[in-house]
């Protein structure tokens, strides 16, 4: 009952969103909150309107990484309007916490409890894409918020970066997908290469990408530009105008996921 009350209040908090995808990982430090960002801008840039919502509570970085770490939420009567940048509004508990340097010393349900209030707190509005990074893994947050979409349904992609456990990563994303009433797109692989800048030969610094039979949507590859873009919270920018092979392929992945959502 429990959970069925809580899925009736996001699909009416998400009432004006005609499309969620949520991002996973099956660890930390593949890159995960840097392609959520990414595709979110990325959607906009193809005429989409898009939000993303940062509930990856431990390891917020999106609204640093979009320059927004002096941004707040506003408020209008009981909702939450999150900021916009480039055409994209970004909800994150970041943006609602009066020390930004604190760590958040929470348990699993208190956790679980906060991405649900951000989710249905938060003023929405009449949206093509709503992007949820998650946190790495498949443990309560991720649960709590597949589970909470449950109803509504919903896209995943998956974000690793190369080497001999990504098969194994990658099987264990299916199956949580499918068991929650996600549709698994496909595979991101970040740092996926490296390209002379003297030769162009590439280097697979981290080894090959092996993911079965799962569609990749993008390889990105490493890069100085976009690695100093994020430092500077100038990711957004970075993806809109940059020409860098790092660049075309975040844009390419947006229109990958929008290609495969509308198709059916």
């Amino acid at each position: 009952m429990v959970l069925e009350r809580v899925q009736a209040s996001v699909r009416a908090s998400l009432a004006g969103v005609k499309h969620v995808v949520v991002v996973l990982s099956g660890k930390g430090g593949v890159g995960k909150s840097l392609v959520s960002s990414s595709l979110a801008v990325g959607l906009s840039l193809l005429g989409k309107r898009a939000a993303v919502l940062d509930a990856d509570i431990h390891g917020s970085s999106i609204p640093w990484m979009l320059g927004l770490e002096e941004a707040r939420v506003a408020v209008r009567g009981d909702k939450l309007v999150p900021p916009e940048v480039h055409g994209v509004a970004v909800m994150s508990l970041e943006l609602l916490a009066e020390d930004r340097g604190a760590p958040l010393v929470w348990r699993g349900p208190l956790k679980a409890k906060a991405i649900i209030d951000m989710l249905t707190a938060t003023e929405w509005g009449e949206r093509d894409y709503l992007v949820v990074d998650l946190p790495p893994g498949t443990g309560d947050e991720p649960l709590t918020i597949a589970q909470a979409l449950g109803a509504k349904g919903g896209y995943a992609i998956l974000v690793v970066a190369p080497g001999l456990l990504v098969k194994h990563v990658v099987a264990k994303a299916e199956r949580f997908a499918r068991e929650l009433n996600l549709k698994l797109l496909g595979v991101v692989a970040n740092m996926a290469y490296f390209r002379c800048p003297a030769c162009g030969a590439v280097h697979r610094p981290l080894g090959k990408l092996e993911v079965g039979e799962s569609r990749v949507l993008a390889e990105i590859p490493l890069d100085p530009e976009l690695a100093d873009a994020v430092d500077r919270g100038e990711l957004a920018g970075y993806v809109a105008s940059s020409t860098s092979e790092a660049a075309r392929a975040l844009r390419g992945l947006a229109a990958a996921v929008a290609g495969a959502v509308e198709a059916g």
